[in-house]
């Protein structure tokens, strides 16, 4: 996927590729200055960072890009939000990276990745307990 330098503006998401099938990484786009265009990310054992954009991109193939289209004082605000959370630790259950992105953007901090892996979870131990329990 190819980014739009026109339309891309700070608050969209972008969300990348993370190894995994079920794993996506979320993160923040910033702006254009000190002539690179930047993200904030939550990153495992850094925790929340400014980082070059090209260097998102080199560690994973972008996969979509939320546009909001937030006007000049929402973007101000959300500026605001990722500099009070800069090197917030990054845990991976309760302030993950889709975490960090929902915080700011929405005020919540949810991840759709943990409720789901945790469904899954629940899920399967209790067909391993139904399974186990027809042996008995």
């Amino acid at each position: 996927m190819n980014i739009n330098y026109n339309e891309i503006k700070i608050g969209d998401r972008l969300v990348r590729n993370k190894g995994g099938i079920f794993s996506k990484h979320h993160a923040l786009y910033v702006g254009f200055w000190n002539n690179q265009h930047l993200v904030a990310e939550n990153q495992i054992d850094v925790g929340v960072r400014y980082i070059p954009l090209n260097q998102f991109l080199d560690e994973g193939i972008l996969e979509r890009i939320d546009y909001n289209n937030f006007n000049e004082n929402s973007q101000t605000i959300i500026i605001d939000r990722v500099n009070k959370k800069i090197g917030t630790s990054y845990i991976l259950t309760n302030y993950n990276c889709e975490h960090f992105v929902n915080e700011i953007l929405l005020g919540v901090a949810e991840s759709k990745q943990v409720k789901n892996a945790i469904a899954l979870g629940v899920g399967v131990s209790l067909c391993l307990f139904a399974f186990l329990r027809t042996k008995e």
